[in-house]
């Protein structure tokens, strides 16, 4: 499969400046959507209670406790921990969808079992399966992740709806990643050789594998466009209508993207190592930027990795806070 040019076209035209529309996969010209709610230019910062992982669109943080629990934060109710499944001893918090409805993955006390898990209107629901870990939830309810199938020697792509498993294909293991509101589905699949590919699948269509041919790939983020964030190692790409576009984000270091919102605001972190990574932002009108720039240069933070972005443009992550490595934060876009 061998990028679009005229997508590539499409993003570079806008990120050159030259004009405020682009070309989509098909070529067809079209204006570029305001961005006045989907992103900042300045952000301020609120520390948060937990390690985040997800945002939706009413503000609402799902991640985990410094007590290794699954919790939800809101700026009007603060921090509460989630119910744990019976016979385990700690939990994670995962994503939350804009019902409030919010999965998570509980872990025996060896983290050898681990089991997916819901919490809807306050009441802890275990899902399906064995070995099962969830990654992502629909507005609908729709579940995906991974689970070990009976007579299978390797946890499968799934999905969970009304609390019914169903298998996503595929021969050889991998997990489903991302589910949007219309019933797209992405995430990475292995073949016989033990290598792995980024995929997409729908109801229509089943599962295709979407990454360049001949490179290991990974699903990382998918919004209600149907637009796919993966990477191919060192390289990062969009994924549209049968069509890739590399994107080019950090000029310097490798680039790991988290999250996409559907505005295709993207976010992530970026460095040498783990240990020096700073968060990033990307943008069709601004291209990359690191966030830490956005913030007021005596804030006492570094922002090292941004992991969620919703449609508001409000994004969280975590970073180093007055030396305190690990501290969860919010960013509030100022209008």
């Amino acid at each position: 499969m061998k990028p679009s040019s005229k997508f590539a076209f499409g993003i570079s035209l806008v990120l050159s400046g030259a004009a405020l529309l682009f070309l989509d996969v098909s070529g067809s010209l079209l204006a570029q959507s305001t961005q006045v709610r989907c992103v900042g230019e300045h952000y301020r910062v609120i520390a948060l209670p937990l390690r985040p992982a997800n945002i939706n669109d009413a503000r609402e943080v799902v991640g985990t406790t410094e007590r290794h629990r699954a919790a939800l934060w809101t700026q009007r109710s603060g921090l509460r921990e989630l119910p744990l499944p019976a016979g385990f001893d700690s939990s994670e918090g995962i994503a939350i969808n804009n019902s409030g409805q919010i999965v998570g993955v509980a872990f025996d006390q060896n983290h050898s079992k681990h089991q997916a898990f819901t919490v809807v209107n306050g009441v802890l629901a275990v899902l399906p399966g064995q070995q099962s870990r969830p990654y992502s939830i629909s507005d609908s309810g729709e579940v995906v992740g991974e689970s070990l199938l009976p007579g299978k020697p390797a946890t499968r792509p799934v999905s969970w709806s009304k609390k019914t498993i169903q298998a996503l294909g595929g021969c050889c293991g991998g997990a489903a990643k991302n589910v949007n509101n219309r019933g797209d589905i992405s995430g990475d699949i292995y073949d016989e050789a033990g290598r792995y590919q980024a995929f997409l699948w729908n109801a229509s269509s089943g599962l295709r594998t979407i990454g360049p041919p001949e490179r290991y790939s990974s699903a990382i983020a998918l919004n209600d466009h149907g637009y796919v964030v993966l990477t191919a190692f060192p390289d990062v790409f969009i994924y549209s209508g049968g069509s890739l576009a590399r994107l080019d984000l950090s000029p310097q270091y490798p680039s790991h993207p988290r999250a996409m919102n559907n505005c295709d605001v993207i976010v992530g972190s970026f460095g040498p190592y783990a240990d020096a990574e700073r968060a990033f932002i990307w943008e069709r009108s601004r291209g990359f930027r690191d966030l830490n720039a956005d913030i007021a240069s005596n804030s006492g933070w570094k922002l090292q990795a941004a992991t969620s972005i919703n449609n508001h443009g409000e994004i969280v992550g975590w970073g180093d806070y007055k030396g305190t490595d690990d501290v969860g934060f919010l960013l509030i876009p100022d209008r």
